[in-house]
This record gives C-alpha cells, structure tokens and sequence, in this order.
C-alpha cells in the first residue's frame, strides 16, 4: 500500500476547505441527491462526496455507506485530488499503491474506486465525488461523462452554500445593524422629545403673559428654534422607516385645499419673519377630491417649501399647484416651489437628494441637515412620482414636482366637510365638569397640558410616579386620565392593563416621547385611547377633546 504525497499547493488547498465552513456539518439534501444519482447512473453500491482534511477523508454526503470518514492516509481520494482528470481503480487487488489497504481487505471491500477531483477556479482541490463497488469492473464513456458533470455541479453546490451562508451572515449583520440604529433614533428621539415638550409648551405660556413686545420677540425665537429641532427629531425618524422600507403607503380621499390653508398660514408667518414675501397659487377646483397619501405629500410639500424659505434671505417664495387631467379618473398633480434664493451650483445639484448630503448654498452660512431632501425623493419613489430641479446662480431655483394622483369631484362632500372643520375648530365643548388625572414624574410636563386644559371644565388631579397613579385611580372615579408612559415605580401600559377589565375606568391617553411606529403600536394595544405624543400639539389635543365631548358631553 502506497500513502499518496501531499499536493503542493496543501496549505492553501486547506485554507480554502476552511473557508467553506462545511466540515462536520449535517447531511444536505442537495448533496444526497447528487451521490444518488452518481449510484445510479454508475450502477454502484457507494458513491461519497469526499473532503479531505489534514488527516481523514470525511464524507459530506455517504451514500451506501455509514461511516461518515476514514483516516487520510487510506483514502483513495488522496490520490484522485493529486490529478485533474477522473481518478480511476478498476481492481484495486491488483494495484500495488491499494492491495494491501485495510478499505480494500475489509469493510467497506473497495475493489473498484472511480473519482472526479472536486476543483475550484483556482484549481485547488477540496476532494471528490466518487462512486466505489466491491467487485471489479470499468465504467462506459457515457457513465463517464455523467460523473464528470455530477463533480460540476457539486463544485457549484459547494460554492452556492458558501455563498448562501455568506448572505445569510450578512443579512444578520445588516439586520442588527438596522435594529441598533433604530434603538438609537428612538432614544435620542425620546430623549429629545421630554425636554423639547416643556420647552415649546413654557414658551406659549410666556406668550399668553402681558410682556413686553421685544421679550415675545424673544420668545418668538425660542418656539421657532424648538419647532426646527422637533422637524429635525421627526424627519430622522421618518428617513430611517423609508430607508427601511417600514414606511406603508395610506391612500385616502381629501382635498387639498384644506391641507394647503394651514400651509399658506404657516409660511406667510415665517416669511413675514424674514421679511420675505409667500405667494400661493393654486388652481385645482374646491370641489376636487385627490386619492394618494395625504401625509407623504404634505411632507414633500413642506420640506421643499422649508428649505426654500430657509435659504432665502431677499425676494420671495412662491409654491404653484395645478392638476393635469387624463381621460379617466388619472391624473398628474404638478407641484412648483420657486425661490430667488442663492441658487445651486452644478456639482450639488447632482448629489442634492442623496441621504445625508449636507451642503452650503453659495453666500449662505447655514447648511441643509440633508434629511429634507432625502426625504422628498424616497417619498417620491413611493408615490412613482418625480422632481426635476432648475436653477441658477445668484439668481434662484425651482423645484418642480409631478405625482400620479386619482381624482374626482364631489361639491356636496365638500360642503360637509367644510361644516365639520368650522365646527371643530376652537375649544372642545363639555356641558357637563369632567374629572381629570394627570400623572406624570416630570413638573414642568404637568403644567404644560394644565395650561392647555386651564379652560375647560375640568378639575384636575396630579400625580407624580406610577405607584401613587394606579392607587389614585383605584380610589377615585375619573372620566379622563393622562398618564405618562415611563414614570418611576409603575409603567404606564401596566397601569393601562391593570384598568382593561374594569367596567368603568377612564378614557386614558398616552403622553409620552415613545414615538417610533412600533412603540406606538404597542402603547396603544396595552388599552389608551389615544395617543399624545412629546411635545404636545394643542390642535391635536382639542380635536380628541372635540371628539370625546360628542360622546360625554
């Protein structure tokens, strides 16, 4: 018996074996299937897929036989990954390097071996797909063809599997990834919000005081800078769900108009701030009605006015929509936002709405955060719609916006929905006192939501942890509770659990920073009614108001 040598390129051919990760791993179907067939169309008892290590041959798969490997120094493969062509052993009894080989006097009785080198591109050799009979015998060309394209397709499984855990891996990886990125927005999100909250609630407090013109000015400041934070905190929050691909589309019926007045509103402030002049045109008709997502649009709408506005300093700012009508009920909803700003150069231009690309406009000092835009073009993507950018150095730009858009017209819904928002709008009404607990650990929380609470009939009770609420609210009957989500001693979904199967319990809100989607979710699945976001809006707390006096007047 002759021990095969070692091939010369051993230690890479081991590296390479290594690498595949596949050594003492279960058996694959899809490598079975392979030695069974080779059994089948070779007519042999055992066909093996054979790896050889530095010392056994072991078996990935082992049809006909139930070792699962043998030393090296015995392996008839050692001496068939020494060549490039078929390695065949017609009667191994009559070849001296086998004769005397305890495989070929023993069990499993190898007296005929045929074997096709398993090799990579770079001609390294990890072992073989081989068919064995224990009598001796020869194998016709077509058989021989046939084992020649089995040892392919064996190569190309054991690189797809390699391939294959390679994704895996790196799916897992950009899997944690997303998940650590999402942990860390959502807590710099809360941790923002908390502060944020007393911050633009104290400073409406401040404004409703009779102060000095110069210090509302001040104030003025204050609201502004919050509110910019606050854009910044939600359009963090909003880019990584689209990049995601966590945001869903919500289609819906509404008119335009209605979004464009706040929006009209808004900006003719922020440029009076400025000294600039706003200018909107809009020329679809009150009785029309657009299907897209409501919200996407207004974040497009928003972002490109903001960034307009904040980039200019002289002239003005002019948003023009209109409506291109097809045939059917298809449209084109055509949205343009020019400015005489500083103009964009051609270099940023071309990388304007890349994520993250912060850039300073010629004769500006601020730069943009790069979230906007990102914004507006992977909100685009969602609505198969498109932006094509114009504009001119020293001069101003133009955004020019198309979105696919169904439509319709309905002059009587459009009546009613005028009603409900005139009746809607102002304080909530309540015919009748209400009782009120408000539970939060933070002070400055608590007299925020008081001040917007202060003129209605409500008489309100104030706790400061989770202990004290869940007794309170065990003690006493209340009609409305607004409980903190993350207070000391008691979470506030557990308190909000402890209170699902009472028969009468009050309507609970949720105020807290927690405003990632899924936490969202699942504070409002613990039993709330509503959910009241950090810092609170005051429109949107009117409207809950609004609607829960309809039901309990």
């Amino acid at each position: 018996m002759q021990i095969a040598p070692l091939p010369k390129n051993e230690a890479a051919r081991l590296a390479a074996l290594k690498g595949l990760e596949i050594l003492d791993t279960p058996e694959e179907e899809m490598f079975d299937e392979i030695t069974k067939l080779a059994s089948m169309i070779c007519n042999a008892p055992i066909s093996l897929v054979s790896l050889i290590d530095e010392t056994r041959q072991w078996f990935k798969s082992h049809h006909g036989l139930r070792a699962r490997e043998t030393p090296r120094s015995l392996a008839f493969c050692s001496h068939a990954i020494l060549g490039d062509e078929l390695f065949i052993v017609p009667n191994a009894k009559h070849d001296n390097r086998f004769k005397n080989n305890p495989l070929v006097n023993g069990d499993p009785n190898v007296i005929f071996y045929a074997g096709i080198p398993l090799a990579l591109d770079d001609q390294i050799k990890l072992g073989t797909l081989c068919v064995i009979d224990n009598k001796p015998r020869e194998l016709n060309d077509e058989q021989l063809q046939m084992l020649r394209l089995l040892g392919k397709q064996t190569v190309r499984l054991l690189q797809m599997r390699k391939d294959r855990d390679k994704l895996e891996i790196e799916k897992q990886a950009a899997e944690r990834a997303t998940a650590a990125k999402r942990d860390f927005i959502a807590a710099i999100s809360h941790d923002i919000r908390n502060p944020l909250n007393s911050l633009l609630g104290m400073s409406e407090m401040i404004r409703d005081q009779p102060i000095p013109e110069s210090v509302h000015s001040y104030v003025e400041h204050i609201q502004n800078a919050g509110e910019v934070i606050l854009n910044l905190v939600n359009d963090t929050i909003e880019l990584s769900r689209l990049e995601e691909n966590a945001s869903v589309l919500n289609q819906e019926w509404f008119h335009l108009g209605q979004c464009l007045a706040v929006y009209h509103n808004f900006f003719t402030n922020e440029t009076k701030r400025k000294k600039i002049e706003f200018q909107l045109k809009n020329e679809i008709s009150e009785t029309v009605f657009l299907l897209t997502d409501k919200r996407k649009l207004e974040k497009i709408i928003w972002n490109l006015t903001t960034n307009a506005v904040k980039f200019t300093h002289e002239g003005s700012v002019f948003c023009h929509v209109s409506l291109e009508t097809k045939a059917d009920e298809n449209a084109t909803l055509i949205i343009q936002i020019k400015d005489t700003g500083p103009g964009i150069s051609p270099e940023i231009k071309d990388r304007l709405f890349e994520k993250y690309n912060e850039f300073v406009p010629e004769g500006c000092e601020i730069s943009g955060s790069g979230l906007g835009l990102s914004i507006v073009k992977l909100s685009l993507d969602e609505l198969n719609g498109e932006v094509h950018v114009t504009s001119q150095l020293g001069v101003g730009s133009n955004f020019e916006v198309k979105i696919p858009v169904v439509w319709k017209r309905d002059e009587i819904s459009l009546e009613n929905e005028k009603e409900r928002s005139k009746k809607e709008t102002g304080l909530p009404h309540f015919s009748h006192r209400k009782k009120v607990l408000i539970a939060d650990d933070n002070e400055l929380n608590r007299k925020v939501l008081k001040n917007y609470l202060r003129a209605l009939p409500f008489d309100i009770v104030e706790t400061s942890n989770g202990i004290e609420t869940e007794r309170i609210l065990g003690l006493e009957a209340f009609d409305i509770a607004f409980l903190d989500i993350e207070m000391p001693g008691k979470h506030g979904t557990e308190i909000a659990k402890s209170l699902s199967k009472e028969k009468e319990k009050p309507i609970l809100f949720a105020c807290t920073g927690l405003c990632m989607p899924e936490e969202k979710e699942q504070i409002l699945s613990s039993g709330f009614a509503y959910f009241m976001p950090k810092p609170y809006l005051k429109e949107e707390l009117y409207s809950h108001l609004t609607e829960i006096a309809k039901k309990h007047p």
